[in-house]
């Protein structure tokens, strides 16, 4: 996942929306902006978001940690995305979770969670797997519990004090090329045996070609929502009792 969060079409493409739709929300400005990034993996969502402030990282893994030490990040807390955030109530500018969720037993304890550290007017940042009709051995492999749809994101969300920035899926066009393949690999697979997407091997050329068409798709999110795609990406603005405070 190290070698592959820098080369591979697929997480260039999340990092390009991730900074394109960040630099769109009017987040506190670097010096003041405090974002906290859940799930740092290892690490390049975190080296994305160094542009706009200062990011903590949370993450249970120790090998993963050893990698974000590795990329140069430091500012990581070893602790568990299924219970209590070690932060005080409403201390980020901004908070990241980026599939992550679909991880997650209980999903909606760490939706408030995020909730509770973010600060009035500062911003939720969700991305997840989209629509079961996706799901295939690649989900097995990465423990994902589950896909959603936009509607059982926003039912999860229903009782957070916040306002929905953005709801779109991503990664339309390729929607259907991936649910072939998918299948195809579903029917040919081993029981039992269960492996990523993202291991398989690809040439050069098509992974470059990929990632330019995740980015030309991505850059039209910037001015309207897409009905269908592979992801979803929700972003909340949190309230307080009197609406919206920055």
């Amino acid at each position: 996942m190290y070698k592959l969060e820098s080369s591979y079409w697929w997480f260039l493409g999340k990092q390009f929306l991730v900074e394109d739709q960040f630099r769109g929300l009017g987040v506190d400005p670097p010096d003041r902006c405090r974002i906290l990034d859940i799930g740092s993996g290892t690490g390049l969502n975190i080296k994305t978001l160094e542009k706009f402030g200062n990011v903590c990282g949370v993450e249970r893994s120790s090998e993963a940690i050893r990698f974000l030490r590795k990329r140069g990040v430091r500012n990581v807390i070893c602790s568990d995305a299924n219970v209590t955030l070690p932060f005080r109530d409403g201390v980020f500018s901004a908070v990241t979770c980026l599939d992550v969720l679909e991880h997650l037993d209980e999903d909606e304890f760490l939706l408030r969670e995020m909730h509770r550290v973010c600060k009035p007017g500062g911003y939720i940042f969700i991305t997840v797997p989209a629509f079961r009709i996706f799901w295939s051995p690649h989900d097995i492999a990465l423990h994902h519990k589950r896909r959603y749809s936009k509607e059982e994101m926003l039912l999860r969300i229903k009782n957070l004090k916040c306002r929905v920035e953005k709801a779109t899926y991503y990664n339309m066009v390729l929607s259907v090329p991936i649910w072939l393949f998918r299948k195809l690999k579903s029917a040919a697979s081993i029981k039992g045996h269960s492996e990523s997407d993202f291991f398989l091997s690809i040439p050069g050329f098509l992974n470059r070609s990929l990632r330019l068409l995740f980015k030309f798709e991505v850059t039209f999110l910037r001015y309207f929502n897409y009905p269908f795609g592979v992801s979803l990406l929700v972003i909340l603005q949190r309230e307080d009792e009197h609406g919206i405070e920055k």
